[in-house]
């Protein structure tokens, strides 16, 4: 992207994550807010934020496996410093590169297996975004639900042959656009050259990347007992800061099984995943507020998805310090700087 074009989407992304987060305030009683937020247990607050951090050090103990797995022997603490800067770059900046992409571009810097480093990164995404799924799914069908026992049907119109082919049809539109793209570029003089550059650069590497690809997936199924340990841990890391918000609800004087909050909450940072906003802001709160509703649950929801922003935004400061100090490099490019 030109820079142009980068600061534009950063300004509408900060632009929609205020507008979205005071138009939620202001719709639901700010004093009202102030008044139950006010009236929360400092000591379930510390509960749940330490839950929150307990889930993130169990989030990177599970990629600190995916990583020895593939023979890269980073420290635990290093992994974690690199994890705490994603956590920041996901909450709290507006840039167009993910935590995710920067915990990856950073680790090829610790290691020589740069590939394999790197797709240790969106393993650990892919794990982490299927068991969140599957938490929700679960949850719903398998937990009882108490007196609040919704019945949250998909509808009618839902079925999973016209989903597949959505979603088969939407893969054949992305194909011939980027068809299209390749055509204009070809056609185009200025664009001819930078076209012509990386299909040259990717002749000579795409055998030696997809060797190293194709290495690191077997290596990853020959060993099923870790990969479905790293599944167990994702079910934990997922569970603690839930559970956390769980105990924040009950304080708050919320009548809501705790089988909702394992089925609402990850649903939200599906939702707040979409890059429309800063770190999900706003968005995820009318999500956990709309979804509180369909069990006829309104009252004392807005301090509760308050509660999750603010554990967010507190567990996203030692990203601020391992930014500000240089400590997810390795020490030899420290010295480099």
């Amino acid at each position: 992207m030109s820079k142009k074009s980068k600061h534009l989407s950063n300004i509408i992304r900060i632009a929609v994550a205020i507008a979205a987060f005071l138009y939620f305030v202001v719709k639901n009683d700010p004093k009202g807010i102030a008044r139950d937020f006010g009236g929360l247990n400092k000591l379930i607050f510390v509960i749940a934020f330490a839950l929150f951090i307990g889930g993130n050090l169990v989030f990177v103990l599970r990629w600190f496996m995916l990583l020895r797995m593939q023979g890269i022997y980073i420290s635990y603490w290093p992994a974690v410093k690199l994890h705490m800067l994603g956590l920041f770059y996901n909450n709290c900046l507006p840039g167009s590169v993910g935590g995710d992409v920067l915990r990856a571009w950073y680790v090829t810097k610790h290691t020589d297996k740069k590939i394999e480093a790197a797709m240790s990164v969106f393993v650990d995404r892919a794990i982490g975004l299927i068991c969140t799924i599957a938490m929700a799914f679960l949850a719903y069908w398998l937990m009882p639900g108490g007196e609040n026992n919704a019945n949250l049907q998909f509808g009618t119109e839902f079925n999973i042959a016209s989903l597949a082919m959505k979603l088969l049809l939407g893969i054949l539109v992305m194909v011939i656009l980027a068809a299209i793209v390749l055509a204009i570029m070809y056609y185009n003089r200025r664009l001819r050259p930078i076209l012509l550059k990386y299909v040259f650069i990717f002749s000579l590497r795409w055998k030696f990347w997809v060797g190293r690809i194709v290495t690191a997936v077997k290596l990853y199924c020959c060993k099923p007992f870790i990969m479905l340990l790293a599944i167990v841990l994702s079910f934990i890391c997922q569970a603690m800061p839930i559970y956390g918000l769980y105990l924040v609800g009950q304080d708050l004087g919320i009548a809501a099984h705790f089988k909702y909050y394992l089925v609402f909450f990850p649903l939200s940072w599906i939702i707040g995943v979409i890059p429309i906003s800063v770190g999900g802001a706003g968005v995820m709160e009318f999500g956990i507020q709309g979804m509180f509703k369909v069990i006829g649950i309104c009252d004392k929801i807005p301090a509760l998805a308050l509660a999750q922003r603010l554990t967010w935004l507190l567990g996203s400061v030692p990203g601020v310090i391992v930014h500000l100090t240089g400590k997810h490099l390795p020490d030899e490019m420290k010295i480099e700087e």
